[in-house]
């Protein structure tokens, strides 16, 4: 599968001014600073292709996102709101994702992980891509990843 950075940014784009009535802009492609507080969610996808999407985002646009999403003051979203919240998105993203690829894929739960502390990975993946935007001055990213076929040696 070959990877089309603008059609991903405009599925974003689309979310975010559907779900939360909010622009993005176009940044550096680099992922949500290591160390500081963020929300990661992974949405795997099975079928005729299989992957991976992670959406992470600053602690900041997270907590943005939830306030809007859950209709109240951004200093009273709890953790379990962010996470509820990004959840939603990484599955709104998947979605429009899937109806890029071949028929018949599946989309997993949502898992969430979020703090300052972490690591993600997917294993047997590769990265196709990313594509990183910001919203009101936050970042966010978005990582498409492609399970890695195991090539089976002939006997």
């Amino acid at each position: 599968m070959t990877f089309n950075a603008q059609e991903v940014y405009q599925i974003a784009a689309t979310v975010w001014e559907a779900t939360l009535e909010l622009n993005v802009e176009c940044a550096a492609s680099e992922p949500v600073q290591a160390g500081n507080r963020s929300t990661v969610s992974c949405i795997q996808i099975t079928g005729a292709w299989n992957g991976a999407i992670l959406l992470e985002c600053t602690a900041e646009a997270a907590r943005r996102a939830a306030a809007i999403m859950f209709a109240t003051e951004p200093a009273q979203v709890t953790t379990g709101d962010l996470q509820d919240a990004v959840a939603e998105l990484a599955n709104m993203i998947g979605g429009n994702f899937k109806a890029l690829l071949p028929e018949t894929c599946y989309l997993s739960l949502p898992s969430v992980v979020e703090g300052g502390d972490y690591s993600t990975r997917v294993p047997g993946s590769r990265t196709l891509g990313r594509v990183g935007f910001t919203c009101e001055g936050h970042a966010v990213s978005i990582s498409i990843l492609e399970r890695i076929e195991e090539q089976v040696a002939a006997a």
